[in-house]
């Protein structure tokens, strides 16, 4: 399989939209040949689907700069149920949904681009809900992807990358009352850090129906040094597997960084997807270890998120 992909990655680099050499972002938009995938089957449930953050220093993301308007925020109604209905369809082989970045949802008093404030978020959110878009899972994309599956007509993933204690304590109960559900990626030296969560939040969320996923095991440049990435892709999963007692099967680069190694190794060490980020809300088979992801800052106004959402 190693050799396949390698095969594969080189085809992508002469035709001008594969992963790219060691040290550069990837960014891959155009379906290949399917892999194999080891993962378990995803079915929507009544809350949500089924239960399965990197600090960039640079992002292909937009560059949107607009001061947070919070007016007229949309107040909420009672929250809708997530059931599947009949208006969802069968999807195979391509995912058109908004894969969305947060670090940090907590008001700092400051213009840090990694702290959304809890009002833009909770009006983020609302806005989500009332543009009658639903929430689905990575696990839920990826097995669309690979294998088909029911979507509903507008999906969005929201994640959340580092394990920010900030992330349970504000932005979930927020989510919860909407009826969403998110995906965390949790940097293993940092799990249960002052400041960060521990086992017990995440079980919650799990338990809530979110998708938990690695960041690495201490938030390196996997790009930097392969004889890292044993601890960093594989040991870090096996850390949460243990913690949790639950698959982890996504995993979320440091930094938006991969080459084609690192993307071999992804899969390798037994996960089914890899997370980066882009500027691209359509997702494909080939690119399922590269998934574009749009980065929430905390200058986006209402217009710079919908902009997110709807390119």
């Amino acid at each position: 399989m190693r050799l396949f992909l390698c095969a594969l990655v080189c085809l992508f680099v002469l035709s001008g939209c594969g992963l790219p050499a060691a040290g550069s972002t990837v960014q891959v938009n155009e379906a290949t040949t399917p892999l194999p995938l080891a993962m378990e089957t995803a079915t929507p449930a009544a809350t949500q689907a089924p239960s399965s953050t990197p600090t960039p220093t640079s992002s292909p993301t937009s560059t949107a700069s607009r001061t947070p308007t919070p007016s007229g925020t949309p107040t909420a109604t009672n929250t809708p149920s997530q059931t599947p209905t009949a208006t969802w369809t069968w999807v195979q082989g391509q995912v058109v949904a908004p894969i969305l970045l947060y670090h940090h949802i907590a008001d700092v008093g400051n213009s840090n681009r990694y702290y959304v404030s809890v009002e833009n978020f909770r009006l983020q959110m609302l806005t989500l809900k009332q543009e009658g878009y639903t929430s689905i899972t990575p696990a839920m994309l990826v097995e669309a992807l690979v294998y088909g599956a029911e979507l509903p007509p507008k999906p969005v993933v929201i994640t959340f990358d580092d394990g920010n204690l900030d992330v349970y304590t504000t932005a979930f109960p927020v989510m919860r009352e909407l009826g969403f559900v998110g995906a965390f990626y949790i940097v293993g030296d940092r799990l249960a850090a002052e400041g960060y969560v521990g086992a017990g939040e995440l079980a919650e969320l799990v338990a809530a129906g979110w998708e938990i996923g690695s960041h690495s095991m201490t938030h390196a440049d996997l790009t930097l040094d392969h004889t890292i990435l044993r601890t960093e892709i594989l040991q870090s999963r096996l850390l949460f597997e243990e913690q949790l007692g639950i698959p982890v099967r996504t995993l979320a680069y440091p930094f938006g960084m991969a080459d084609a190694f690192v993307v071999g190794e992804t899969e390798d060490y037994g996960y089914s997807a890899g997370m980066g980020l882009g500027t691209f809300n359509t997702h494909t088979l080939g690119a399922r270890f590269y998934l574009s992801r749009r980065e929430v800052r905390y200058e986006y106004d209402l217009t710079a998120f919908m902009d997110l959402i709807n390119p």
